[in-house]
């Protein structure tokens, strides 16, 4: 219920007494189960948090896929995650939801470094990539896509998202000393 109101209202906007009104409860009793309104923000961002990461050490984890392969899937996954959590996802980047997208920007990085650096050491070991810092290159892989898909939500034709997605594997392969077009043409055949 908080979730539905924060989208719909904003989190700013939304008041405790909302909250309780819509849950038909007392405000005691939601301070009984929640410090703060931002209490409630922490659990509704670390359910999605979740989601993203258990998936991403899901496939981190995969036997059956070589690295480059299982980073060809985290991005399958990103894109699958944003386009079946639509509502969620572009109310998170309104200008009325600051905080939602705050939290998201906060905890994301910090939460997936594990599994991607994960993949990128299986890749040493595989001699896909010659990185001597898997865990530092997880965190600028991070970054990078951070940086790049800033601003872009799903009105943004597909062209321009192609593009952005070609920035970032262009990137990662220098980070990873990757051969060159690794990324790109792996993720070209199975995604783009």
């Amino acid at each position: 219920m908080s979730e539905q109101l924060f989208l719909e209202r904003g989190y700013e906007d939304t008041m405790v007494s909302d909250i309780v009104k819509q849950a038909e409860v007392a405000q005691g009793t939601f301070y009984y189960y929640f410090k703060s309104k931002e209490a409630v923000l922490d659990e509704i961002t670390d359910k999605y948090i979740s989601i993203i990461v258990e998936s991403m050490e899901t496939i981190s984890k995969d036997e059956n896929l070589n690295a480059l392969e299982k980073l060809v899937k985290i991005f399958e996954f990103s894109l699958s995650f944003r386009n079946d959590t639509i509502g969620i996802m572009q109310q998170v980047t309104t200008e009325k939801n600051i905080s939602m997208q705050r939290k998201f920007e906060q905890k994301i990085p910090f939460e997936t470094v594990g599994p991607l650096a994960h993949i990128f050491k299986e890749g040493v070991e595989e001699k896909i990539f010659t990185t001597p810092y898997p865990e530092d290159a997880a965190k600028a892989f991070n970054g990078i896509v951070s940086m790049v898909l800033q601003g872009i939500d799903t009105d943004n034709d597909s062209d321009e998202i192609k593009m952005r997605f070609m920035v970032i594997f262009e990137f990662m392969e220098r980070i990873l000393g990757a051969e060159s077009g690794a990324i790109s043409n792996a993720f070209s055949k199975k995604v783009l």
